[in-house]
């Protein structure tokens, strides 16, 4: 067992190497954005290398070596979708981990594009967590070619960074092995709700890379279950992304699964 542990680990490296990807750009009612116009452009835009350190302010956006903001502005009614797309070698989230979207609204008469991200400001709007039970493990989010994130209705009306990140988890088995690929967009949500959107997290803060959704070894032992890094999804209800995954469960998995995904089910109701 420990020579095929050994195995997967040198399989994960090779793939590594070879890999990797970023979200250059977003599409608007069918209509797709040129690389960097609504997008602020990270730091791997070429060489699609991952941010790696949480305690980094790269983890926010990945900006560190770029201008830090995009040139545009895109408008979005609340309720709609703006799905990022993935670009890289191949063109998917090739590697097996999780997915987070993070939306974070700049200060009043702070015009977005000038707007770090910096401060407790942040909140999770959907999650793509992966499904486990110590038997077998699955990661819906995938080989995903797209990311579609709906604005919730509720969220109030204003110009938000809107942040998603793919954690892959295929070299996570020691401290800082997790990768993330992050990209922020600029939006305007207009037709907003009045809710009030939590948790509200700062990036970096959010994660200490201990996380057991981060600190992960996926392969061996197969974990027993899998806890999404993050604070809950706002609004309580408003994400698809576990309904999803126990969907995949319906088809890929036996009884005791998904009697495991019940229990998970369970505890994150609890949270909301």
């Amino acid at each position: 067992m420990k020579t095929f542990s050994a195995l997967v680990a040198i399989v994960a490296l090779v793939a590594e190497s070879s890999a990797h990807y970023i979200f250059p750009d977003i599409i608007l009612g069918g209509v797709q954005s040129s690389d960097w116009q609504y997008t602020r452009q990270t730091n791997n835009w070429q060489d699609l290398n991952p941010a790696q350190d949480v305690t980094s302010t790269d983890i926010r956006c990945y900006t560190s070596k770029q201008s830090g903001t995009a040139p545009n502005v895109a408008n979005v009614a609340a309720g709609s979708t703006v799905t990022f797309t993935v670009v890289g070698n191949p063109s998917s989230t090739y590697h097996d981990g999780v997915l987070n979207v993070y939306m974070a609204k700049a200060p009043s008469g702070t015009d977005v594009s000038k707007w770090d991200g910096s401060g407790t400001v942040w909140f999770k709007i959907k999650e793509i967590p992966a499904v486990a039970n110590g038997v077998t493990i699955t990661f819906p989010a995938t080989n995903l070619t797209t990311v579609p994130v709906t604005i919730p209705t509720q969220v109030p009306s204003g110009q938000y960074l809107l942040r998603v990140e793919h954690i892959a988890l295929h070299a996570a088995s020691s401290y800082g092995g997790a990768q993330f690929y992050i990209s922020c967009a600029q939006i305007n949500v207009t037709g907003g709700g009045s809710g009030t959107p939590g948790p509200l997290v700062a990036f970096p803060g959010a994660y200490t890379g201990n996380e057991p959704g981060i600190l992960i070894n996926i392969y061996y032992p197969i974990p027993t279950n899998y806890v999404q890094p993050g604070p809950a999804v706002w609004p309580a209800g408003g994400s698809v992304s576990f309904c999803t995954c126990l969907l995949f469960a319906l088809f890929v998995f036996d009884s005791e699964t998904l009697l495991d995904v019940q229990r998970q089910a369970e505890q994150r109701l609890e949270q909301c």
